[in-house]
């Protein structure tokens, strides 16, 4: 399942992405939670994942305190606060990871998942390693919300009791919301 995921968002056009990416980002700006959010925890996307390197741009112009995931081993990941963005170096696999190493243990406002594919009902699969559900069980945050491609919406995905459901999809066409408050 997840090489037939990876697979359809890599299908998608450069254009496309890029295209696709910006319409995501404008809708998770609008999101109730995310207007308001002061402090937020992103992923900086790689490859072919929407693409928030502006995102995070815009939220650092804004004043947003951010976070970015660092990952420590095959297990741990951390967030780490961001100041700048050439706070940024290439890490494992050539994904942009902070030169910072200090933990931030605070609650966020939002946190902006990614995925490999999402379920209408907020379920997601990434690529098996379980750093986001092993950070969310740890960790509070207000609303936790992923962006994904529409082509990334499937009728289910695997899970079992480590799964933790985001509250919020935004994709190119839509916002799911799953819980009540977040959009």
């Amino acid at each position: 399942m997840r090489a037939t995921l990876k697979a359809a968002r890599d299908a998608l056009s450069g254009p496309d992405r890029h295209r696709f990416s910006a319409a995501i980002c404008q809708r998770l700006m609008a999101v109730p939670a995310m207007r308001s959010a002061a402090r937020v925890f992103v992923f900086i996307s790689s490859g072919s994942e929407v693409h928030t390197h502006d995102l995070i741009r815009q939220l650092l112009a804004e004043g947003r305190e951010v976070a970015v995931p660092k990952i420590l081993g095959r297990t741990a990941m951390i967030a780490c606060r961001l100041r700048e963005w050439n706070g940024l170096r290439p890490a494992q696999l050539g994904i942009l990871s902070p030169i910072a190493t200090e933990a931030v243990e605070e609650e966020f406002d939002v946190v902006v998942t990614p995925g490999l594919g999402f379920t209408e009902a907020g379920h997601r699969i990434g690529f098996g390693a379980g750093y986001y559900d092993r950070w969310f069980a740890g960790h509070r945050s207000r609303a936790k919300i992923a962006l994904a491609f529409e082509a990334q919406i499937v009728p289910s995905v695997p899970t079992d009791e480590n799964d933790i459901p985001v509250d919020a999809i935004v994709t190119e066409r839509r916002v799911i919301a799953l819980r009540t408050g977040v959009c």
